[in-house]
């Protein structure tokens, strides 16, 4: 299975518009799922000629942040159908996202959404921009802002963030972040284990 990077939006933004996007497509609605915060599962719509191709829709739990992203069995036509949803959309670009993250971290509340911002709207391949502002936040002086990095780290599983989690999860002076580090770290662990097998 394939997917393409999730495409942020506007914070104003509602399923509507991607709604409008699988209406051009002319691909139905083939399902949605209701947010569960207690098991941070977001509020998603799936359009879709068939599983095979699918444009997903969702509201990130943690960050209140939307997004829009494709599956799909093809690689080429995921990444055409990703590129016209991008065209339609006008989502945040990449460097949107980090220069967002720069230029909010002095201000505690806002950098932990532009910090879970970065986690969610990172490329599944690893990406060391993204790595390096995540670790940054990491040692910022605010629990919010080291939890929000611990909490970025569980959007895109990328073996590079093990060391900066088993930090948090080791030596934190918050029980909350060590908590959430060591939570992260074990599904990590079980992500790892399962593609070993």
């Amino acid at each position: 299975m394939f997917g393409s990077r999730k495409y942020l939006l506007s914070p104003q933004s509602y399923e509507d518009e991607v709604s409008v996007v699988a209406e051009k497509l002319g691909w139905p609605l083939l399902g949605t799922l209701p947010e569960d915060v207690a098991s941070l599962t977001p509020r998603q719509f799936f359009w879709g000629k068939s599983e095979d191709l699918v444009l997903h829709y969702m509201e990130d739990v943690l960050s209140k942040s939307p997004c829009a992203f494709v599956t799909g069995v093809d690689e080429r036509q995921v990444a055409t159908a990703a590129r016209f949803l991008e065209a339609q959309l006008r989502p945040a670009t990449v460097e949107e996202i980090l220069d967002a993250a720069d230029a909010v971290q002095d201000i505690p509340h806002d950098y932990v959404l532009a910090v879970l911002r970065l986690g969610l709207g990172a490329p599944e391949s690893f990406d060391e921009r993204f790595c390096s502002r995540i670790g940054k936040a990491a040692r910022n002086s605010h629990d919010e802002v080291r939890k929000a990095a611990a909490w970025a780290t569980s959007y895109v599983v990328w073996p590079q963030f093990i060391p900066l989690l088993s930090q948090l999860a080791e030596s934190d002076s918050s029980e909350s972040v060590r908590r959430a580090a060591i939570d992260i770290l074990s599904a990590y662990h079980k992500e790892f284990d399962e593609d070993e097998s």
